[in-house]
């Protein structure tokens, strides 16, 4: 055996905890086996850890001191890498900057802030306990000079529609026009094709406006068809529906309206709405609680 492998096995060894070198025999003896400059060198510096020596880094220019805050680079599965045990050098700019830490994490990316979006005030949510007290804060409203506010309540509150200044609704003189339209068309439609656009004799009865009573039916089908039209579009229109979604419904505290609490909610696009001045109004009505409900952009 030469004396590059009686120091190799000597370096190997000694780089080898007790309990390996253990079992290697009763006489502390290492099985031979076939390994490479590399493997050798790898153990030597495995040595020297134990023995708290400097590690040594490998490079194909030969061994180099690890400098500080090297980090190692997992051992390559191709031949054409560098080799396990191998320490990149970091750039003292990409220390400062970090770039050697790796990409920035998701939160911390412009990108991903960018995505969130951007909230503005929509309303004032004022809750209370018992509709009392919430018909006399919509009166404290109404006396302010507030018109774009609303109340939530379980069940309908008798007067509140005073207490808020709303007006009688448009609905019936809605209903009434599509009444007297459904009774006209009605009318017109029958004499024209009866008494102008071919004439005939139905049962003794003349072509004429005498005629009338057998048209009776027909104008009250086409009054009640067109009256139902008129309140059902009419309640659509007046309520602004359908509206998927109102801003209301991002608190939490809204969904007592439908059980046992009573709300008022007053929306920014009031006139008269400036953020301080109408919350400390509220505070005045004591309710027991206060919020503002932002929307999404």
């Amino acid at each position: 055996m030469s004396d590059d492998d009686t120091r190799n096995k000597k370096t190997l060894k000694e780089g080898l905890p007790r309990d390996e070198r253990a079992e290697g025999g009763s006489n502390g003896n290492v099985p031979e086996a076939p390994f490479s400059e590399r493997d050798a060198a790898i153990l030597a510096d495995k040595a020297q850890d134990h023995a708290g020596a400097k590690p040594m880094a490998h490079t194909p220019h030969g061994k180099e001191d690890i400098a500080e805050g090297a980090k190692p680079v997992p051992r390559a599965d191709s031949d054409d890498e560098e080799p396990l045990g191998t320490y990149k050098k970091i750039d003292p700019q990409d220390r400062e900057s970090g770039a050697h830490r790796g990409p920035a994490r998701k939160h911390d990316d412009p990108k991903t802030k960018a995505l969130k979006p951007k909230m503005r005030p929509a309303l004032l949510l004022a809750e209370y306990r018992t509709p009392g007290e919430c018909m006399h804060a919509a009166e404290k409203l109404r006396d302010a000079g507030y018109t774009k506010f609303d109340a939530h309540t379980p069940f309908p509150v008798h007067g509140m529609d005073r207490a808020m200044g709303l007006p009688d609704s448009k609905l019936g003189w809605i209903v009434i026009a599509m009444g007297l339209t459904g009774t006209t068309l009605a009318f017109t439609m029958m004499y024209w094709m009866n008494n102008v656009d071919y004439p005939i004799v139905i049962g003794g009865k003349p072509p004429t406006i005498a005629s009338v009573p057998s048209m009776i039916p027909i104008m009250f089908e086409l009054t009640i068809l067109l009256s139902a039209f008129g309140a059902v579009f009419g309640m659509f229109h007046l309520n602004r529906l359908p509206r998927h979604h109102h801003p209301v419904f991002e608190s939490d505290r809204f969904r007592a309206f439908s059980n046992d609490k009573f709300f008022l909610s007053v929306e920014v696009e009031d006139p008269k709405f400036k953020l301080d001045r109408t919350r400390e109004l509220l505070d005045k009505t004591h309710p027991s609680h206060v919020e503002l409900v932002e929307e999404e952009v």
